[in-house]
């Protein structure tokens, strides 16, 4: 009896070791754009939080989505911008441990714990690197995609007041691309005072568990500080912009300005019943 490896044996074993090769020259996120990180990982962990059950609306949901290509970045600095669904999808299968929702935190674990498997070795050992890259998107595609994003998440917003995307990038968008948002000094040093308040709430309540449950309680010390000093919103949210060191606390700080801004910029067009589609086409 032939107990050797089938035509379609040969044939899927085959295919699975191309899709395996193209994971492993896709793009490192070390030298990905947030919103290229944002195309791989956006979609996953939403899939991954419908597959699970769970409530797509919830706070702690819009913060992972707000803030998980930066932290991909900074903590998985090497790994493939393809592998990241995998490892998502394997990690909500119970592949890398139990673990408690989806949250930074946990995404973050998953892309790790795929990344140091020795599978992933054994495929990264056997795979020859190819001797040209796949090239980037274009300026003009990655602006029509971008542009779609933002249209989508305007309508959401006007219906439900979700955004349905990461805030910050679409915030980045209209902000560097289409330079659409010109909010006074004033009105971004409020917006700032209140993203301070927000990331110190969650600090103090734990009721969002992600990266800013493991930044040390003594590096909000001094944030809490000039939160009592400084009665003065503008005041205060100068201090703690020019003065606090801690670049974890401060890219929280920032996201969530950004968050914060963009839902702003969102109610501002309702409020003059505006459509975003009149300003970015």
């Amino acid at each position: 009896m032939e107990t050797g490896l089938t035509k379609v044996d040969k044939y899927l074993a085959l295919q699975k070791m191309e899709m395996c090769i193209e994971m492993l020259d896709s793009p490192m996120a070390r030298d990905s754009e947030l919103f290229d990180i944002d195309t791989f990982a956006l979609p996953a962990i939403t899939k991954a939080q419908s597959d699970l059950g769970l409530n797509t609306k919830e706070e702690k949901f819009v913060h992972l989505l707000d803030n998980i290509a930066n932290e991909i970045k900074v903590s998985v600095p090497n790994i493939r911008l393809a592998e990241i669904p995998i490892a998502i999808h394997k990690g909500i299968l119970g592949d890398y441990g139990d673990y408690f929702g989806l949250s930074i935190v946990t995404v973050i674990k998953f892309l790790k714990s795929h990344y140091t498997s020795g599978k992933r070795y054994e495929l990264a050992n056997a795979s020859k690197p190819k001797e040209k890259e796949k090239p980037k998107p274009s300026k003009e595609e990655m602006d029509a995609i971008g542009k779609q994003h933002l249209l989508e998440s305007f309508e959401r917003f006007k219906v439900d007041r979700e955004l349905g995307y990461s805030a910050v990038y679409l915030y980045r968008y209209l902000n560097e691309d289409f330079k659409v948002i010109s909010f006074t000094n004033e009105v971004k040093w409020k917006i700032y005072y209140r993203a301070i308040l927000g990331i110190k709430n969650q600090r103090d309540t734990g009721t969002i568990k992600t990266v800013i449950n493991n930044i040390p309680k003594k590096d909000f010390d001094l944030l809490n500080e000039f939160l009592k000093e400084y009665p003065d919103e503008i005041e205060c949210a100068k201090k703690v912009a020019f003065t606090i060191k801690k670049k974890e606390l401060l890219i929280a700080i920032k996201n969530e300005s950004e968050r914060l801004a963009l839902i702003r910029f969102y109610n501002d067009l309702v409020e003059m019943e505006t459509e975003l589609k009149d300003l970015i086409e």
